[in-house]
């Protein structure tokens, strides 16, 4: 005949006790594993190749801005687009929009949406083709809020009869009226025609 077997209390206990206690020590935090947890998705929300991007107003293209790559990436402060392996934009002439007036490329870029900045960066080439003027610097930063581009780093500007270097300058987004901030020299050029 079976009889029913007694576990007292106290045996109950110390069983869930012991479980209670493997469980709670075998368990570890890893503090690089939950970073990794913690830390926001690197992987871009949008991959495009071979972009072309054109604005319009009034029914006339302002600029087409052309990447081998276009990366978005968001998060709580807003968007970013980078351009990993370079852009070029091509503004045309309001007057007349068969014109380019002006180009920048760059091996690299960052445009800011929710700052409406936009940064070119690695052998940035600026030419005003109004002006025949250009610009060479490696990094060249657009704040599309007040309508100015400015870097912080040595530039160099040709014009038609000279060549002009400084560390950093400001103009207007046109590339018109610029100016550089600390000149370090100029050198003339002579036309022979």
């Amino acid at each position: 005949m079976n009889r029913p077997v007694k576990i007292s209390r106290f045996t109950f206990s110390g069983v869930v006790l012991i479980f209670l206690g493997t469980a709670l020590f075998s368990c570890k935090n890893d503090l690089k594993e939950v970073e990794k947890l913690s830390q926001n998705d690197t992987l871009p929300s949008m991959y495009a190749k071979e972009v072309e991007i054109s604005e319009s107003e009034a029914g006339r293209i302002k600029y087409t801005l052309t990447a081998p790559e276009l990366w978005r990436y968001e998060d709580k402060s807003g968007a970013v687009i980078k351009f990993p392996n370079g852009f070029k934009v091509v503004f045309f002439d309001s007057l007349n929009p068969s014109v380019i007036r002006t180009e920048i490329t760059a091996r690299f870029g960052i445009n800011n949406e929710s700052r409406r900045t936009m940064e070119a960066r690695n052998n940035v080439v600026v030419h005003n083709f109004l002006a025949d003027e250009t610009l060479n610097t490696e990094l060249l930063i657009w704040d599309q809020n007040t309508h100015r581009v400015f870097s912080n780093t040595l530039v160099t500007i040709t014009t038609p009869d000279k060549i002009l270097y400084g560390d950093g300058m400001e103009s207007d987004e046109k590339f018109f009226n610029w100016t550089i901030l600390k000149p370090r020299g100029e050198m003339y050029v002579k036309d022979n025609k």
